[in-house]
C-alpha cells in the first residue's frame, strides 16, 4: 500500500514537472508569467526552481534506511529542501496577490504561510532533538508542497465525482484550490494527532 501511495505521489510530481517546468524551459509562458522581470517573471522562475528542489529532495526525507545509514546525506538534502521551500514561499507570497483566480488568492496566501511555518517548525524541532515532532512537521510541510502541485494539475485530479460538474470555471478552480490546499492537510492531522490521541492510555501508577 505504501509503495502504491509513493508511486502515485512521485508520478503526479513527475507529471507536474513535465507539464510546467519542462514546458517552461521549452518556451511555454502561462498567464501568470507577466511582462517584465519584476512583474512576475522573476517570481515565477523562483517558484519553479524552488518547487523542483522540493520535488527532487522531498521523497528522500521519508526514506527510513537512507536516514539511518546516510545521516549526512539526509541532512544535506534536507537543507536543499528547506532552501526550495524558501524560494516557494518568497515567490508565492507575491504570486498569491496577483493570481488571475481572485477567489484563490486567500487559499494560496494561507498555503504559503503554512508551508513556511511547518518547514521552519521541522527545522526547529530537530534542532531541539524532538525527532517525533520533526517527522510530523516534515509530513505537514511536504503535504503543503504537494498541494501546490495538486492545484496545478487539477485536470488529472478532477473533483466532479465528489461535487458534481461545476460549469463556472472560476468557481471550479476555487473549489479545487481550497480542496487540495487544506483537505489533505486535515486528513494528515487526523492520522498524526487525532487518532494517536484517542489510542493513548495513561498508565496507572501503583
Amino acid at each position: 500500500m505504501l509503495v502504491l501511495v509513493w508511486s502515485l505521489i512521485i508520478g503526479l510530481s513527475l507529471y507536474f514537472f513535465l507539464d510546467n517546468v519542462v514546458a517552461f524551459l521549452f518556451g511555454y509562458r502561462g498567464r501568470s508569467f507577466g511582462t517584465t522581470l519584476f512583474n512576475n517573471q522573476l517570481w515565477v522562475v523562483l517558484h519553479l526552481v524552488g518547487g523542483t528542489m522540493c520535488l527532487l529532495t522531498g521523497p528522500l526525507q521519508f526514506w527510513p534506511s537512507l536516514r539511518r545509514k546516510y545521516t549526512a546525506f539526509h541532512r544535506a538534502t534536507g537543507k536543499v529542501y528547506m532552501a526550495g521551500v524558501g524560494l516557494i514561499g518568497l515567490s508565492s507570497l507575491r504570486l498569491s496577490l496577483v493570481s488571475y483566480c481572485v477567489p484563490c488568492r486567500i487559499s494560496l496566501f494561507l498555503l504559503t504561510l503554512f508551508v513556511l511555518f511547518t518547514t521552519w517548525a521541522a527545522w526547529y524541532t530537530i534542532r531541539n532533538k524532538n525527532i517525533k515532532a520533526h517527522r510530523q512537521f516534515m509530513v505537514r510541510s511536504y503535504i503543503c508542497v504537494l498541494a501546490f502541485v495538486a492545484v496545478r494539475i487539477d485536470d488529472v485530479l478532477p473533483l466532479n465525482f465528489l461535487f458534481g460538474t461545476i460549469e463556472d470555471p472560476t468557481f471550479n478552480r476555487t473549489v479545487n484550490e481550497y480542496f487540495f490546499s487544506f483537505v489533505p492537510l486535515l486528513v494528515a492531522e487526523v492520522f498524526l494527532t487525532w487518532i494517536p490521541a484517542l489510542r493513548f492510555k495513561k498508565k496507572m501508577i501503583a
